[in-house]
């Protein structure tokens, strides 16, 4: 049995894939396991202010593999590989998992202004 803590935040930034550049609003979601014992698993709003800075070089940007220059206000942000949810979902746990190691999983949920939203998880087993 295990106690876990989950906390999102909404942020907004752009990416390129598959040659399209688009924004939108996204919740990234953590979730930490703990001694279900204990006190707390951790500080909710550490969690949540870990989460904005994490994002926070992301916003005003869209991520690319390719710099195609500005777009509608947004510079590009290059990375190595194509920014996918899914390859945005991995940076997310690289880069929270030095600060948190109790992390269990990682989400995050591309929303959409249209009728749909997709959500992919990174779960530790």
């Amino acid at each position: 049995m295990r106690m876990t803590l989950s906390a999102s935040v909404q942020a907004r930034w752009g990416h390129r894939v598959d040659g399209l550049i688009h924004t939108h609003a996204w919740t990234v979601s953590a979730t930490l396991a703990g001694d279900p014992g204990g006190d707390k698993v951790y500080p909710a709003d550490d969690l949540e202010h870990l989460l904005l800075r994490t994002v926070e070089p992301w916003r005003h940007h869209y991520l690319t593999s390719e710099d195609v220059g500005e777009w509608k206000g947004y510079t590009p942000l290059l990375w190595d590989r194509e920014p996918t949810v899914e390859e945005i979902v991995r940076r997310l746990w690289d880069a929270l998992v030095v600060e948190l190691p109790t992390l269990h999983s990682v989400s995050l949920e591309e929303a959409s202004e249209f009728d749909r939203c997709r959500i992919v998880e990174l779960t530790r087993d």
